[in-house]
């Protein structure tokens, strides 16, 4: 995607504090995987509640995968801002990505992108994508994804 951020949308919104840091000065792995994971959530929550009854079932997401890409380095004082969109959906799945960026000049500096299921947490399977999830997952492709489309 280059150096500037992507579209989709903000899914979180913060600094990067010296308590965030490795022994080297840069933001450190461990405190960027929540973020990165709580963005996801946030994408999860556009299609409604995460956790939900439906039909006496109840229904929810499962990561099945994840790459991580970390571009240039993060220290302390840098304010950050996640953004999040879909790459691709299918019949139950959704691939998704988020962007860790720098705010001072918009570079890019952690990717993660991930796979996530529509899943029966009573059955533990995966289940296919109704309509309505069909017609949110369109709205969130990133601008890419949905030329292609």
């Amino acid at each position: 995607m280059g150096e500037q951020a992507g579209h989709g949308i903000e899914t979180f919104r913060g600094v990067v504090f010296p308590w965030h840091c490795d022994s080297m000065g840069h933001f450190s792995v461990q405190h960027q995987m929540p973020l990165l994971d709580g963005a996801a959530y946030h994408l999860l929550g556009e299609f409604g509640p995460v956790v939900e009854v439906r039909d006496g079932r109840r229904l929810g997401w499962a990561d099945v995968r994840h790459e991580i890409s970390y571009q240039h380095e993060l220290v302390a004082g840098d304010l950050i801002i996640l953004r999040s969109g879909l790459i691709s959906f299918g019949n139950s799945s959704i691939r998704h990505r988020t962007e860790l960026s720098r705010r001072s000049d918009g570079r890019v500096c952690t990717v993660m992108e991930g796979i996530t299921v529509r899943f029966d947490l009573d059955a533990r399977k995966s289940i296919p994508l109704d309509a309505g999830a069909r017609e949110i997952a369109q709205r969130l492709l990133l601008p890419a994804a949905a030329n292609s489309q």
